[in-house]
This record gives C-alpha cells, sequence and structure tokens, in this order.
C-alpha cells in the first residue's frame, strides 16, 4: 500500500477511536453525574423504606423500638414459621387432608396479623413522638406508592 491509499484509512480510524472515546467518556460523565446513594437503588418496602427516609437520629430510635419488641414478637414469628412447615407438608403429602391444611393456614394468618399488630403498634408508639413533617415522611415510605398520590394527598 502506498501512502496516499493509507491516508483515508487513517483519517477513518482517527475518527472511529475520537468517536469510541467521546461515547466512553460522555457514559462515564453520565454514570458519574447520576449516581444514586446504594440506599436509594435498592427497592425497598415497608419499614425498610421508611427507616430509608428517616434520619439517622430518627432510624436509631426506631431501630431500638423494634429490638425492644423482638421478645414479644419472637414466639409469634415460630408460631407463624411452623404453621408454614405445616402447610409445606400437607400440600407435599400423598393424600390431602383439607382439614388440617385449613387448619395450618388459620394459624399461620393469626401468627402474621399478630405479628402486624405487634409492628403496628410500635409504629403508632414511634409516630406519636415525631413532629408533622417527619410523620409526612413516614406516611409517604409506608403508605403512598409513586409520586402522583404523593401529589394528590398534599393537595387535599
Amino acid at each position: 500500500m502506498t501512502p496516499r491509499s493509507l491516508k483515508p484509512w487513517l483519517l477513518v480510524s482517527v475518527l472511529l477511536n475520537v468517536f469510541l472515546i467521546g461515547g466512553v467518556g460522555g457514559g462515564l460523565y453520565h454514570w458519574m453525574a447520576r449516581a444514586t446513594p446504594a440506599e436509594a437503588m435498592v427497592n425497598q418496602h415497608g419499614l425498610r423504606q421508611a427507616m430509608v427516609k428517616l434520619s439517622p437520629e430518627r432510624r436509631k430510635e426506631l431501630r431500638q423500638l423494634l429490638r425492644h419488641n423482638r421478645a414479644d414478637s419472637q414466639p409469634l414469628v415460630l408460631a407463624g414459621r411452623e404453621a408454614r412447615m405445616g402447610v409445606i407438608k400437607q400440600l407435599q403429602a400423598p393424600t390431602l387432608d383439607r382439614d388440617v391444611l385449613v387448619a395450618e393456614l388459620a394459624k399461620a394468618r393469626e401468627a402474621d396479623t399478630a405479628l402486624r399488630a405487634l409492628v403496628d403498634t410500635t409504629l403508632a408508639q414511634f409516630a406519636s413522638e415525631l413532629p408533622r413533617d417527619e410523620r409526612q415522611k413516614l406516611v409517604e415510605a409506608l403508605y403512598l406508592r409513586g409520586a402522583e398520590r404523593a401529589h394528590r394527598v398534599g393537595d387535599e
């Protein structure tokens, strides 16, 4: 090949390299500019999402309240787990005993309901000590999904 025939290929190569470097640089800049905290990237629900939205001091208070109630909630957790294992055993049995299955499902539901009531009571105790703006954050984290619903409640 002659130097004259290499010039177009060299020009194409330089343009391609500039394009690739610009694309990588732009992508890196875009990624760095929009970096979000790791907490926000995890799809969280319920109390975990509420804890992310609370200040670190309030988060610590809520954790302490929940830990304090752990002793009361442990038997309920174990009862629910045991009942679900009974459901699994019934569903895997060679012959299904419908009455036993319904009883195990009822036990699991009762344990879950009692545990939810305990957590709700703890949450009510915690919320009673919060100022209005922090209670609003709690509402948004626990009960509102999406900006549209949050906007609707804020207008009322």
